[in-house]
């Protein structure tokens, strides 16, 4: 049963996830001019793919958690540092990518769009399925480390 809940979560993730990039695409382009312009829009589409893959059967498939008082207490100072740790970690990331690129992540918002969808349907998925304290400190520092890098830090 917990398997087939597991997999009807997973598949609906996917699919609010896919319609998510095609609402945002399109909202980005005005005009479709060029074979290139397809291309991007089909890569924004399929790019979060396996990253949902990667989450469901990688990082929450191997840290299930019995939802106890016990659990919640004796995980909360590592989910706090796992958080803290991948803020800095993602807020570094994107800052050497905007240097090696010499551009801003402002100019691709559809790479911001990316991270911030994927990570928001991975977050859904852990939520609804296992409550699991130290994926959402990950997933909870990469959405905070966008926003930061966003708000903050892009000059």
């Amino acid at each position: 049963m917990k398997s087939k809940q597991l997999n009807t979560a997973f598949l609906v993730t996917i699919g609010v996830s896919v319609l998510v990039f095609i609402y945002l695409v399109f909202l980005g382009y005005d005009e479709i001019k060029t074979l290139k312009d397809i291309i991007k829009i089909i890569a924004s589409i399929l790019f979060p793919l396996p990253l949902l893959f990667f989450t469901r059967f990688i990082l929450i498939e191997h840290f299930l958690p019995k939802n106890t008082n016990e659990y919640k207490l004796k995980n909360q100072k590592p989910a706090t540092l796992l958080l803290l740790f991948t803020v800095i970690v993602f807020i570094c990331f994107m800052q050497l990518i905007e240097y090696l690129t010499g551009q801003k992540l402002e100019d691709h918002l559809i790479f911001a769009h990316l991270i911030n969808s994927t990570t928001i349907s991975s977050y859904v998925l852990n939520y609804l399925l296992y409550n699991n304290l130290k994926v959402n400190g990950i997933l909870s520092g990469i959405l905070l480390s966008l926003a930061i890098h966003v708000f903050f830090l892009s000059v």
